[in-house]
């Protein structure tokens, strides 16, 4: 009777008991060239990374939210909303970095001759810069808005044309 491994004894088959076998022996060493072979298990694990972007621009774009084309009032408005919801994400996991990293560093041990108080200010002093950095995307992302804001009232006579007079039935004669 055969030794049932670890594997078939919880009533999984293996499958694949000639191939580790040979790949055990293909290892070279004495382990590997035993009858059934020792064989580590490995994990092969492939990571495909495509940078395509948001808006879909792909190739080798090294924006984070694709090519910017501004073809159309779409795209332009497009833009200045994934700009706007990238930004405000931003904010809101800076502002919370900033929160953690307040309390984390409020806990550490007090430099020699330092109280808990003066231990908090200064953590609460490295927070700060963080949280200066979330206001800044904050603004970013209002900025966002206002430009699009901007384009519509600038490039307005552009994105909704003038209804064109017709032209008149007596023309202007020198």
């Amino acid at each position: 009777m055969a030794a049932t491994t670890p594997r078939q004894a919880a009533g999984k088959s293996n499958k694949f008991k000639s191939a580790a076998g040979a790949a055990g022996a293909a290892a070279g060493g004495f382990v590997g060239a035993m009858g059934q072979s020792f064989v580590p298990p490995v994990n092969i694990v492939f990571n495909r990374t495509q940078n395509v972007g948001i808006s879909g621009g792909g190739g080798g774009s090294h924006f984070i939210l694709g090519e910017p084309v501004f073809d159309t009032t779409d795209d332009v408005r497009h833009y200045c909303n994934q700009l706007r919801a990238v930004m405000i994400q931003a904010a809101i996991e800076m502002a919370m970095a900033a929160k953690i990293l307040e309390a984390r560093l409020a806990q550490a041990l007090p430099l020699p001759g330092e109280n808990a108080i003066q231990t908090r200010l200064r953590a609460k002093k490295v927070g700060w810069k963080l949280k200066r950095a979330a206001d800044g995307a904050t603004a970013s992302a209002k900025n966002a808005v206002a430009t699009y804001a901007a384009f519509q009232r600038e490039y307005a006579d552009l994105i909704r044309p003038r209804p064109q007079q017709a032209a008149s039935s007596n023309p202007f004669r020198f």
